[in-house]
């Protein structure tokens, strides 16, 4: 009797055990590893129902709330993404708005600033080509003043050529109030150089500044209105003239920088310079670093917008005290670009 209570109490065991192994453990540790892969981030992880005991509908009651958080993670991330996308779209559009509203202020302080210097200043200078004509008229008539006439006609010459000048300028100046097309054609932009040179020359001997013109060699010409980049170099030569009052240094540079697909114009002078505070707006309408009375703060700003419209980039270096570097980086044309308006201007010369 003894001998089969025990072998009976180890059959028993035996069953219990293999009850507990198959009933109880591995339901229990297949929802551990669940629980574990949950916590990972696996989440829709589904473990297999084997039975419709309590263990079993805990493990469909974990299946389904896997397959719960793993829409709710889902969803959340999709609404995130367009929150995310929502936002970057509001935060370019007020950017947009802001720039405009900037803009639009800007152009009409500037549009009325336009219409009041081209009324007050077109009509005198147009008098003083109108008088300019007269005069050289009635010397070619009186050969009385026959000694001093060739001086004086060199002076009517002058003076007709800067009042044209002067009233191209006034005009140009609405190019940065409205947006005008532009004569774009081939320019070699080492004449430009020079005739801006030869514009600003009298000045620069009266303030005893010193210029050196390094242009590159066999620079080819570019796509641009000659007029436009001629007007915007001499607004940076004259700002160096200005910074320059007890005289000092002018450099003008073209280089040619073919990796780039650009023409570089350097304008750099080693006179007063520009704060710090002051570089980070120094393209903005109206902002002038001269007394009052002296400028309007109109040049840079004009000049930044003719080069934009050109394609190309504006910057500037400065330090006080030791001077400043503008440079004008303009696009190169390829040769493709530039034939057919030469072919059409000896078609027009013809």
């Amino acid at each position: 009797m003894l001998a089969y209570t025990g072998v009976a109490a180890l059959l028993i065991s035996f069953l219990s055990w293999l009850f507990v192994w198959k009933v109880v453990r591995n339901p229990v540790k297949a929802l551990t590893e669940g629980t574990e892969k949950l916590a990972e981030g696996e989440l829709g992880h589904q473990i297999e129902v084997r039975s419709n005991d309590e263990l079993g509908e805990l493990a469909a009651s974990f299946n389904v709330m896997s397959l719960q958080l793993r829409s709710a993670e889902q969803e959340i991330t999709s609404w995130a993404r367009t929150l995310e996308d929502r936002v970057e779209e509001k935060t370019r559009e007020l950017k947009k708005a802001h720039e405009h509203v900037l803009h639009v202020e800007k152009m009409a302080s500037v549009g009325k600033l336009a219409a009041v210097v081209a009324h007050e200043i077109n009509n005198p200078l147009s008098g003083i080509l109108t008088y300019a004509k007269l005069l050289r008229k009635w010397l070619q008539r009186d050969p009385a003043q026959l000694e001093k006439k060739k001086e004086v006609e060199e002076c009517l010459e002058l003076i007709a050529t800067e009042s044209r000048r002067c009233g191209d300028m006034v005009k140009n100046l609405l190019t940065f109030s409205r947006t005008a097309p532009m004569n774009v054609a081939p320019t070699d932009l080492n004449a430009v150089l020079d005739r801006c040179i030869r514009l600003v020359q009298h000045q620069l001997e009266l303030r005893s500044i010193q210029w050196q013109v390094d242009a590159a060699q066999d620079l080819a010409p570019i796509m641009c209105d000659g007029a436009q980049i001629e007007q915007t170099i001499l607004a940076l030569v004259m700002n160096a003239i200005d910074a320059m009052p007890n005289g000092g240094n002018l450099w003008l540079t073209t280089v040619a920088n073919p990796k780039h697909d650009e023409v570089e114009i350097q304008v750099r002078d080693d006179g007063t310079g520009i704060a710090p505070e002051i570089l980070p707006q120094i393209f903005e309408p109206f902002l002038t670093t001269k007394e009052i009375g002296k400028g309007v703060g109109l040049g840079l700003a004009i000049a930044h917008a003719i080069v934009e419209r050109h394609g190309g980039r504006i910057e500037v270096e400065s330090e006080l005290g030791k001077g400043t570097k503008f440079s004008i980086h303009l696009p190169m044309a390829a040769q493709s670009e530039l034939t057919p308006v030469m072919a059409g201007a000896a078609g027009n010369a013809r």
